[in-house]
């Protein structure tokens, strides 16, 4: 082979020619996936990885027709370089872990996305490799880029706060992203660029780029997005050295450097006048609060905390090939029952490196993380040794972008973003390429046969996507319907069969798809093929406990109530904090007077979600299942005492006093012992002097006492309180005034009991009002 190093030159000196032009075009249409539309997708993602697959296609013919590759020079290139081998390697032990995996389709859906992604990555290093002279003009397209989605970010948030407000405007940024921190690290990864163009471009082009990065850094700081702060203030530091260092402290290099100073503090002030409007005390106070949240005592920290706990016990399980690429969105859950709320789930560790480590095993998760250190090394290397401007320039840029996408990785999950990957492309691009040699081989390749299997490779992960895009679309459609809620949608049972996707089996959510299409024939009445449906949803997701609830509901439609039961504890056990089946649960418990039940379920729930709503639920099944009131009263005291604050317990407990004082006094009426029935109603009528029902029966009291005046007053202040509808008060107020001899109210309100439709109300009104 011959060796010849590559000669960057002057961008100026070199004539533009028509590939210059194509590789610019390909670098500004992969930046065109931040604006695609979702196109009845649920993720955004699945259209952009399509999207993707698609301009790979368009770049390997492009590639062969052109004659630009040359296989065995770039393949030598790429297998000589240790951050391409690595990367290679990733892939490799990201592939095998189907091996272990259980959710075989999980593992073909995202190895699709990665090797696209690896794809475009090849793509850009043949077309790229020897046009590093034009990286100021890749530069400037980035830019372009992130002044468009910066201000459709903004012109969307003001049109918000203008028609909403500004708390709903904040809450609803996640542009074309699915995620308001996706968006917030969208924007972010292309400030490295705006810092180099802000310090090389003049006049115009300077204003405009500094207008750029205050509008780019405003819509970072409106999304309250934390991890963004560590990454700014990192490249920012890092960039002001590596300037200084290259241009001294002249007054030029000065000025230059106030320029990227001034965007930053116009958009910290102009994002703490957005904060200070929206009247927010949690998330949007100001920008100084949420870097101080920075801790792990806030909440989602401590979640995330968890999350990485859970990392490692699964780790620990499978440490040599993980659970299976993209098996942690189910894998997880059995570890997240005693710490997700109702139906929430991670779906995603929220740090790449452990979630790799997990999938894929801890010798995968080594490789992925030796990646990046790679990386920061070769370029930092060519930063402090090479003598090549251009070289330097992108070597720093490539440390500034791997500065980003790893704190994204740290806190967040880029690796399936392709918002993301398209810059982890131009990384690996930079580093890879940067400074490398061109090959002009003397051996003899197929070149022809290579280049048609790499184009029919691409043809092969473009329909895989195609594949993965259509189940998005079919998700996206069974969330339209709601059939959760609804008895019907657009689609039916059949239809969800026919339309069944080969991979993934799971929504992006982990609920399978044959779940989805039992709930569907569930609500059709067609009970045994949603029995099917769900016995195939329990193979591919058996965690979440949502097909337990739904054959309970299937088997108390089917009038069989033993199973119901069974149904409704299966499904709280293996989501002990989900509040909807804790309530069904324990309401079938009260129906089979298992009391035991009620305060078993009460007590784990207790131990991992105390709540006031905890103890009412409980309280409410106990009393349906007729548990010794005096037990129950304890019982109730015990939660109060807990939650001495809360009023909704409070008044639970007051209301459950009253029914039980109620029941005393008509017990003790019954028994002939009116003092100690008074006494129980006046005990009542102290817990809550405006309860209708005490009220109502001091009335029959007085009434029964032929007090009737008495009676009156009580059933009086009964009806100035809501409550009673059915007139029976009224009815008894007529018969009242009628022993009193006051034809005119008995008749009035014998009418009203009439009017409500009270049983005996006619008969008077027949007899003594006509």
């Amino acid at each position: 082979m011959k060796m010849k190093a590559t000669n960057y030159g002057d961008e100026d000196e070199k004539k533009f020619k028509a590939s210059d032009f194509i590789v610019l075009l390909i670098i500004g249409s992969l930046l065109v996936i931040d604006f695609l539309p979702y196109n009845h997708t649920m993720e955004i993602i699945n259209p952009q990885f399509l999207y993707l697959s698609i301009v790979n296609i368009f770049l390997g013919i492009y590639c062969y027709l052109t004659k630009k590759i040359n296989w065995s020079g770039d393949l030598s290139i790429l297998k000589k370089n240790y951050v391409a081998s690595t990367y290679v390697l990733f892939l490799i032990l990201c592939a095998i872990s189907i091996i272990t995996a259980k959710n075989t389709s999980l593992v073909i859906t995202k190895t699709t996305q990665l090797l696209i992604i690896f794809c475009l990555f090849v793509n850009l290093c043949i077309i790229v490799k020897d046009k590093f002279y034009l990286i100021y003009k890749i530069i400037f397209i980035v830019c372009l880029s992130a002044f468009f989605q910066s201000g459709q970010e903004f012109y969307k948030f003001i049109c918000d706060a203008q028609n909403k407000s500004i708390i709903d405007a904040l809450v609803s940024l996640k542009g074309n992203t699915g995620n308001i921190n996706i968006l917030a690290a969208s924007m972010t990864i292309k400030v490295p660029f705006l810092l180099i163009a802000i310090t090389h471009f003049s006049n115009l082009k300077r204003i405009f780029l500094c207008f750029t990065l205050l509008m780019v850094t405003l819509v970072i700081f409106l999304t309250g997005a934390r991890t963004p702060y560590l990454s700014l203030l990192s490249i920012f530091i890092l960039y002001f050295i590596y300037y200084f260092k290259e241009n001294s402290f002249s007054k030029s290099s000065v000025t230059r450097s106030t320029l990227l100073i001034l965007p930053i503090i116009g958009s910290i002030i102009i994002a703490n006048i957005f904060f200070a409007n929206s009247k927010d005390n949690t998330r949007y106070v100001s920008l100084q609060n949420r870097v101080k949240q920075i801790n792990t005592q806030d909440g989602s920290a401590s979640a995330r905390i968890n999350f990485w706990k859970n990392v490692v016990k699964i780790s620990k399980k499978n440490p040599v090939l993980g659970i299976g690429l993209g098996n942690y969105q189910v894998e997880s859950i059995p570890y997240e029952r005693l710490t997700a709320n109702d139906s929430n789930l991670s779906l995603h560790t929220h740090n790449d490196f452990l979630e790799i480590t997990a999938e894929t095993g801890i010798l995968n998760g080594i490789v992925y993380f030796s990646l990046f250190v790679f990386i920061l090394i070769v370029n930092l290397k060519r930063v402090l040794k090479s003598e090549d401007k251009m070289v330097k320039t992108i070597a720093i840029l490539s440390i500034l972008v791997a500065i980003v996408y790893g704190f994204d990785s740290l806190f967040n999950f880029p690796m399936y973003r392709p918002t993301m990957q398209i810059f982890f492309c131009l990384l690996l691009v930079f580093t890879v390429c940067n400074t490398i040699y061109i090959t002009e081989s003397t051996k003899k390749t197929n070149i022809a046969g290579i280049s048609v299997f790499f184009i029919i490779f691409n043809i092969a992960l473009c329909y895989s996507a195609s594949v993965i895009n259509k189940a998005s679309n079919l998700e996206y459609l069974i969330q339209t319907d709601d059939i959760n809620a609804n008895i019907s949608g657009v689609l039916n049972g059949d239809e969800v069969l026919k339309r069944m996707p080969k991979y993934p089996n799971v929504f992006s959510t982990s609920e399978p798809f044959y779940e989805y299409a039992g709930i569907y024939y569930l609500r059709e009445k067609k009970y045994d093929k949603a029995l099917n449906c769900f016995s195939k949803a329990d193979k591919i997701n058996p965690y979440l406990g949502r097909t337990s609830f739904y054959k309970n509901i299937m088997s108390i439609e089917r009038g069989n109530s033993d199973s119901a039961y069974i149904y409704s504890k299966q499904a709280f056990y293996l989501r002990p904090r989900n509040s909807n089946f804790y309530r069904t649960s324990t309401q079938l418990a009260a129906t089979k007077s298992d009391t035991l039940e009620i305060l078993k379920e009460h007590q784990l729930v207790t131990t991992y979600r105390n709540s006031p709503e905890a103890w009412i639920t409980a309280a409410n099944a106990l009393e349906n299942a007729n548990f010794n009131r005096n037990s129950l009263t304890s019982f109730m005291n015990k939660g109060v005492k807990q939650f001495p604050k809360d009023s909704t317990l409070l008044q639970r407990k007051n209301a459950f006093l009253i029914t039980t004082y109620i029941m005393e006094g008509q017990n003790f009426e019954t028994q002939g012992n009116l003092s100690k029935a008074l006494e129980s109603y006046q005990k009542g009528l102290k817990i809550d002097f405006k309860s209708v029902y005490i009220l109502q029966n001091l009335g029959f009291y007085y009434y029964n006492l032929s007090q009737y005046q008495k009676a009156i007053v009580y059933f009086k202040k009964a009806l100035s309180n809501p409550g009673l509808y059915n007139g029976k008060t009224e009815f008894y107020m007529g018969n009242c005034y009628q022993k009193m001899n006051d034809r005119l109210n008995s008749c009035k309100y014998f009418e009203i009991a009439h009017s409500k439709n009270f049983a005996n109300a006619k008969i008077k009104i027949d007899e003594f009002c006509k």
